[in-house]
């Protein structure tokens, strides 16, 4: 049963992990050549570093060391951020530093990676038609804003497509290169590392900065990692090994062995390889691909968002669920927003995928850098290696990475301070809402007064009861005083026969079995605790948590879904004339401003709007 699986999910492990890196043939070649001598030398050179960094990078540490480090079979970024706090009461800020700025960085690789996949395929046209050159630019943005705009609707249906797409891909990309080493078997050469060691002493500093272009190679190598819960680690390493590796060495070699025969086809060596009939086939190709790299970009983004607003570190925005079956259908409308206009201002800007590979390659880079430092701590604190061990390891994928992210700082004022800048200003976001919110339970709902207490303010029989009724009132976890219950009690004088003090907790782990999930506290008169317990990459579904109470005789009364009335607080934040509360006065008030405009709890949870009652309270920082 389980080899039947197998191929299914490596097929499409196929069309989600590897788009992006699979797409990367289009542009990598020519940019790690850009203005050296189109030479035997420099061709061995730069096919020697482009082997060496598939091997090293993905296929070693990737495949290897870094799928270990999972969360409950989940990865990315966040997965290993919330696996550290787990696995220790306090957790470092550097490391919580590195977490947030790799996610914002993340975010800004959303933008680029479509930019430069649709574009470098687009240009196509360039070789194959000239005339139609001028069509590159106008092409690309019409493609991109129908991908964007298609998103709404869901890709369930046409995502079981991905994985046979991309597996032609990787096999016509394989076709095209064995067809040029054939005709000239020297390039093979360049296996030898000698070749990459001697690149360097021929260009000097030159031929350091060109291994920005050599590290275009891995980008994409990062979705290994943040699939993982997806497919599992068998399936993708299965893909890689028997499908996309071969395929990509192949072509990358072909693309050296044609330039050994025609220097002047650096302007686009992968178009090069196609015979004449092959041409128009291939655009057709390359377009579809790279259509669907952007999209696995594009639903990562999706996910990765959820993520950090279920573990706190970023605003609530709507999040809407576009299929009933794959639960990884999201799509988040104010995301897709920025990134569109992210995506499509790229283009503008930069006009030709030569000009963004240099804005693109340092926020991938820096994230792989934090990737590796953040699974030696794992290792040294949860696999419990020693230093020594850690270090013998993981030190020579740190100087790969650190010197490819010197070759890649040159990129910074040519472009590459656009990522920079995007995942700045989304670190900021994270880290202002992060502080705000720790605030707000340390110095708010913590001082309320506790629940217990309000329960014995009130005698039953000075309130009207609400026969046949129940009613949920909805608080934050760390509120120990019932939320909006005490003022509903106040302004009512009513109380529902039944109370609910439902609070919501993420843990730090992806998923929580069913049987874990409810955590019921009986209060007493007719009055229950809830705490409904989430990992961080479920969506959260009030009624329909509350349906199953029902049917596993969590409550001792029937829990009617279709008749429960829900009261959510809603916390105004209001600016003190006093002594700062977060680092900086204008963190104060980009907090309030974040607060005013996240998505309401009533959208969030999934309560319904007829039956439910929203109470605004104000909090002074």
């Amino acid at each position: 049963m389980k080899n039947k699986k197998l191929f299914p999910l490596t097929l499409a492990a196929l069309g989600i992990v590897y788009g992006d890196i699979g797409t990367s043939v289009l542009y990598a070649m020519r940019q790690s050549l850009q203005g050296i001598a189109v030479n035997q030398d420099n061709i061995l050179g730069v096919l020697s570093l482009i082997f060496w960094a598939l091997i090293l990078i993905v296929s070693i540490k990737y495949l290897c060391f870094i799928l270990r480090a999972d969360n409950d079979g989940e990865g990315g970024v966040l997965a290993l951020f919330a696996l550290l706090k787990a696995s220790s009461k306090k957790h470092s800020p550097v490391f919580f530093l590195i977490g947030i700025l790799g996610t914002g960085l993340l975010f800004g690789d959303g933008m680029l990676t479509p930019a430069i996949s649709v574009m470098s395929a687009i240009e196509g046209l360039h070789i194959i038609s000239p005339d139609f050159s001028h069509l590159v630019l106008p092409l690309t943005i019409v493609i991109l804003l129908g991908l964007f705009f298609t998103q709404h609707f869901g890709i369930a249906k046409i995502a079981r497509c991905f994985g046979p797409i991309i597996f032609i891909w990787f096999i016509t990309l394989g076709i095209l290169g064995v067809s040029h080493i054939l005709q000239n078997p020297e390039v093979v050469q360049a296996i030898n590392p000698y070749y990459g060691f001697k690149f360097f002493i021929n260009n000097g500093w030159t031929g350091y900065a060109l291994l920005g272009g050599v590290f275009l190679v891995v980008t994409g190598g990062e979705a290994l990692y943040a699939d993982l819960g997806i497919f599992g680690k068998e399936p993708i390493r299965m893909s890689w090994f028997t499908v996309a590796l071969p395929a990509l060495l192949l072509n990358y070699f072909g693309q050296g062995a044609h330039l050994l025969r025609d220097p002047s086809a650096i302007s686009n060596p992968f178009y090069a390889l196609a015979p004449t009939w092959f041409e128009y086939p291939l655009l057709i190709l390359a377009t579809m691909a790279t259509i669907i790299a952007s999209q696995a970009v594009i639903s990562a983004i999706f996910s990765l968002t959820r993520q950090a607003i279920l573990l706190d570190l970023f605003p609530r925005v709507r999040i809407i669920q576009t299929s009933h079956t794959l639960f990884g259908q999201i799509y988040v409308p104010q995301m897709n927003v920025i990134l569109a206009l992210g995506t499509i201002a790229l283009v503008l800007i930069f006009g030709n995928s030569s000009a963004l590979a240099n804005a693109y390659g340092i926020a991938v880079n820096l994230v792989m850098l934090g990737a590796t430092l953040m699974v030696m701590r794992l290792a040294y604190q949860y696999w419990h290696w020693s230093i020594i061990k850690v270090f013998a390891v993981f030190s020579l994928f740190l100087i790969i990475e650190l010197a490819f992210l010197g070759a890649n700082l040159q990129k910074i004022m040519s472009g590459g301070w656009i990522p920079l800048v995007f995942a700045m200003l989304a670190s900021i976001v994270m880290l202002t809402w992060y502080q705000g919110m720790k605030y707000l339970r340390q110095n708010y709902y913590r001082e309320k007064v506790d629940l217990i207490d309000v329960i014995k303010q009130f005698d039953p029989k000075d309130l009207n009861m609400i026969k046949n009724a129940t009613s949920v009132f909805i608080t934050d976890p760390y509120d120990n005083s019932g939320g909006c219950f005490f003022h509903y009690l106040k302004l009512s004088h009513m109380i529902p026969e039944h109370v609910i003090i439902l609070s919501v907790l993420i843990e730090n782990r992806p998923k929580v079995p069913i049987l874990e999930r409810y955590q019921l506290t009986d209060l007493g008169k007719n009055i229950h605790r809830l705490v409904l317990h989430y990992g961080f990459i479920e969506s959260i579904h009030i009624p329909k948590a509350l349906e199953k109470t029902d049917k596993m005789k969590i409550f001792p009364f029937h829990i009617d879904v279709d008749q429960i009335n829900y009261l959510v607080e809603m916390t105004n934040i209001s600016l003190a004339m006093r002594k700062r509360t977060l680092m900086f006065n204008w963190q104060e008030r980009f907090f309030a401003f974040l607060m005013r405009n996240s998505t309401l709890n009533i959208e969030f949870l999934q309560l319904p709007y007829n039956r439910t009652i929203a109470m605004g309270t104000y909090c002074e920082i």
